[in-house]
């Protein structure tokens, strides 16, 4: 311990058991207070109860004493002055503070005169009302009374003077004040006396006690403390030992901690021992620990060049469970056009393209945050306004509680695809539109000979029927000369939605020209190639056309001969129409044998010569 001159030791510097003894002392002192506290605060207490109840005790026997005094003298035929000089003698006997007598109205009467007696005070009326006796404490700064109210009820012996009261009727009370200020000074200077006895012993037996216990307990304690500091320098020196102690227990503690400092000594023999074994180890297993530590190195270099080619290479981010950006790889910040600083700490929004519908995030957030793995597909708009496409799967991330602490997002660019897509898309409907009508939106031309060669190939390698039928508007050119182009028009299309509603799936039916129309009838014998034709020829007179007049079909029908092409096939039929409209139209001819594909080119002359 470090000395500090006449103000004793630093607090800092001060021993366990020092510390302890002082902590002892404080307590027992604060023990000592606590009690004689307690015991001076019970004692004042109940002292004063006692006191009270005394004093109530005594008042009562006054109060009787009093009364006997009055009963003897009314009994003596002593007069009123008498009466009042036994009361003053009574009340200077006693620590009595007041003292007032009232007496009933009967009684009044009975001896004076009869006059009505002033107002009772309120308590004496009470009395006098219930007939009940009442004690109150009062207490001021300067004072403590007693206030005794008591009632003087009607006696046998009584009732020969006040003959007109009952028994148990209250003939007069008593009020009474008795001061217990003397009684409070004797109290309390017993009080004293006695306090001051009471902490001569407790601070005697305090004293005795901290002694004892500074003997008997810190001072071999003490000893002890400064014994093992002493081997705890030399713990390896087996010739270190405590003392003798006697048979009591420091001296069990001091046979004890010997024992321990010899298997200490031993331990640290066997120590030294293992200590030379695993240096030799150590020394040659520093070479296997250099070269393990340069292959963890190496792992790290490889797994941080995976990171990093993950993050340029992988478009991911980490969000919370808000659904805010905590991490951004590059991959995904050269996609949008954002900064990784950009981004963090911000919603996926900032990314999403108008075009995205909310009912597609909102799958996607009732999949997610159930800790389940969504997938789709994403437009979102970069920085600069652009835009791009990923195919995304989010994965919830999970806590070691199981509880869903934030989500992950891979993506994977498919703007190539998505281009691609819509390339093709457009390209089919370029594709479809170059082989589509685009007045009556049946197939055009083009398609129906494309379709016709197909048919006839198969026709010619399968020995399959085949016929077509070219049809046309009978004076459809009237048709716009009096109602208009736009009649004309919607007639052509009422005519193409019959043709489609009105064949077979495996038929083709295409515009082939102006008002002509052209059908093929695959698996057609001409005979129900005509059967049809007239079907169909009937169906189109009775229909209505709305804004057109009642409007009729010819139809030239021509089936497949083989070595016939497409040149020849449909030519017949364009024959077989003129000779409908030569018959009269609003009729259905089919091309004979008797046909000569020779002919043909006169045929049509004359056919063109006469169509209207």
């Amino acid at each position: 311990m470090v000395r500090t001159g006449k103000r004793g030791v630093r607090k800092e510097d001060l021993s366990f058991f020092d510390k302890l003894r002082t902590r002892f002392t404080i307590a027992l002192l604060g023990a000592v207070l606590v009690i004689t506290s307690f015991v001076l605060y019970t004692l004042v207490q109940d002292y004063r109860d006692i006191i009270n109840e005394s004093a109530k005790n005594s008042m009562d026997r006054l109060s009787k004493a009093i009364f006997q005094t009055l009963y003897t003298s009314m009994n003596s035929g002593a007069n009123s002055e008498q009466v009042r000089e036994a009361l003053e003698r009574a009340q200077g006997e006693h620590y009595v503070k007041t003292l007032e007598l009232y007496v009933g109205q009967q009684i009044y009467n009975r001896f004076r005169r009869s006059e009505t007696i002033p107002n009772y005070p309120a308590k004496v009326e009470e009395i006098f009302k219930s007939g009940k006796e009442h004690f109150s404490l009062i207490e001021s700064e300067f004072d403590r009374e007693i206030h005794y109210l008591k009632p003087f009820k009607a006696e046998e012996n009584c009732l020969a003077c006040h003959y007109n009261a009952k028994t148990g009727d209250v003939l007069g009370v008593m009020d009474l004040s008795f001061s217990l200020i003397e009684y409070d000074k004797r109290s309390e200077s017993l009080i004293k006396r006695i306090a001051l006895i009471i902490a001569v012993l407790v601070l005697g037996s305090g004293a005795i006690l901290f002694y004892v216990s500074t003997k008997m307990i810190f001072a071999p304690i003490k000893d002890l403390e400064n014994a093992t500091n002493r081997l705890s320098k030399n713990a390896g020196d087996p010739n270190v030992r405590l003392g003798e102690w006697g048979k009591n227990e420091f001296g069990v503690i001091a046979d004890h901690f010997n024992r321990f400092i010899e298997a200490v000594y031993e331990i640290n023999r066997k120590l030294e021992q293992e200590e030379e074994k695993v240096r030799g180890l150590l020394e040659n297993r520093e070479a296997e620990i250099e070269r393990r530590t340069a292959q963890v190195h190496e792992l790290n270099r490889e797994l941080n060049h995976y990171f990093e080619v993950v993050d340029e290479n992988v478009i991911t981010s980490r969000t919370d469970i808000n659904g805010v950006i905590t991490d951004a790889s590059a991959a995904l910040c050269r996609i949008s056009g954002y900064t990784k600083e950009e981004l963090v700490g911000k919603m996926h929004n900032i990314m999403r393209h108008p075009d995205t519908p909310s009912e597609l995030f909102a799958d996607m957030w009732a999949t997610i945050t159930h800790g389940r793995i969504w997938t789709g597909e994403f437009k979102n708009r970069t920085k600069n306004g652009g835009f791009y496409w990923v195919q995304t799967a989010i994965s919830p991330l999970f806590s070691e509680t199981s509880a869903i602490k934030g989500y992950i997002a891979i993506r994977h660019d498919i703007s190539l695809q998505k281009e691609l897509a819509d390339t093709l898309q457009k390209l089919n409907e370029a594709t479809r539109q170059s082989q589509t009508d685009m007045l009556t939106g049946i197939m055009n031309r083009l398609k129906i000979n494309e379709l016709l060669n197909m048919e006839i190939d198969r026709a010619e390698r399968y020995d399959q029927d085949l016929s077509v039928a070219l049809l046309d508007i009978d004076h459809f050119k009237a048709v716009n000369d009096t109602y208009g182009h736009l009649v004309g028009d919607q007639t052509l299309k009422t005519l193409a939605q019959i043709l489609t509603t009105r064949t077979r799936k495996t038929d083709f039916a295409a515009r082939w020209g102006g008002e002509e129309f052209l059908l093929v009838l695959t698996n057609t014998q001409e005979e129900w190639a005509m059967r049809k034709m007239n079907q169909l020829r009937e169906i189109v007179e009775t229909h209505d056309f709305g804004s057109a007049p009642k409007i009729t079909i010819s139809i030239g029908v021509a089936s497949y001969h083989a070595g016939d092409t497409l040149e020849s096939l449909v030519g017949r039929a364009d024959v077989a129409l003129y000779l409908a409209k030569e018959g009269g139209r609003n009729r259905v001819e089919v091309a004979t044998n008797e046909t000569d594909n020779t002919n043909l080119n006169d045929k049509n002359d004359k056919k063109r010569g006469k169509r209207e």
